[in-house]
């Protein structure tokens, strides 16, 4: 990406939500080490909401050259580089629908002073109509369904902030389709707790990660509105094989110590590109002031979307 930009110098690098910052930390070490030249030019922006989570980014960060802002710190057109994201859209506040023979019901929260509870009523936001219509034909009356308007919003802002550059967004989720298609009567909010997984948002409540699947057509849509064009649209298994994990596999095998640790990289290898496992995971590129980039990792597979 910065060899197509023409070799910025900044190279702006913006990670919106970077969790422990270990992501930061493999890319700018990596490029430390590999590439002093593309070093010297990137800057590192974490762009995080959570002062927690700025925190533990610091621990894991303090001697690398990163720095932080907030969504609101990034102005239109100033960024010259590429804004990525691992696992965001997926944990972003979304609202819960049903759909009836009539329209839509949003599924409320309610305490009626025993527990917490789910009931329908009139949708919070006029734009979830707006959104079945677009984004929802496949849904049947009785389905349940998340409609994530904050990642729409969320991505109409990280596409304006690009002068000239890259989206990157990785996640779990699929096509509008697929997201809210048959497979999926209930939805597919999913709630995670010390590495169990369970349906009930309502259930220690504060305590787990609650998630939903991403609508990538719905960011991609938002991508070409917000002045963007669609790069290409992947699995995360073919986007690392194509840039080069087997490579990097033999290489780091052929150094393991011991037949324990040769194990336990492939493994961890298998788990990123397995397509049940991590490799199922969706990637999209897009691009903003660039003529039709071509990219090493939508090189083995690129969809339209």
């Amino acid at each position: 990406m910065w060899e197509l930009l023409g070799r910025p110098d900044p190279f702006h690098v913006v990670e919106h939500g970077a969790g422990k910052g270990l992501l930061a930390a493999d890319l700018l070490g990596w490029a430390g080490a590999a590439h002093p030249e593309f070093y010297r030019a990137v800057r590192y922006l974490i762009v995080e909401v959570s002062p927690a989570a700025r925190e533990r980014q610091r621990e894991h960060l303090w001697r690398l050259p990163v720095s932080w802002a907030d969504d609101a710190d990034l102005e239109e057109d100033s960024i010259i580089g590429v804004c990525l994201s691992n696992e965001l859209a997926d944990a972003l506040p979304f609202h819960r629908i049903r759909m009836t023979g009539a329209g839509i019901d949003e599924l409320w929260v309610v305490d009626d002073g025993l527990a917490l509870g789910l009931a329908p009523g009139e949708p919070s936001d006029r734009r979830l109509e707006a959104y079945v219509e677009r984004w929802g034909r496949a849904l049947r009356p009785g389905q349940q369904a998340e409609a994530n308007l904050r990642a729409i919003d969320w991505a109409r802002r990280v596409v304006r902030s690009l002068r000239r550059g890259f989206f990157l967004t990785i996640d779990y989720g699929g096509r509008a389709e697929e997201v809210h298609g048959p497979d999926h009567p209930d939805g597919t909010l999913t709630c995670y707790y010390r590495h169990t997984q369970n349906r009930d948002p309502l259930r220690r409540v504060g305590e787990q990660d609650i998630t939903a699947h991403v609508n990538f057509s719905a960011l991609a849509e938002t991508v070409r509105e917000a002045g963007g064009e669609v790069t290409g649209y992947t699995t995360q298994g073919y986007f690392l094989a194509a840039l080069g994990i087997g490579e990097a596999v033999e290489w780091a095998l052929r150094r393991a110590k011991s037949t324990r640790e040769f194990e336990q990289v492939r493994a961890q290898v298998e788990e990123l590109v397995r397509p049940d496992g991590l490799g199922g995971f969706k990637v999209l590129v897009a691009h903003k002031g660039l003529m039709s980039p071509v990219l090493r990792g939508l090189s083995l597979l690129s969809e339209e979307i």
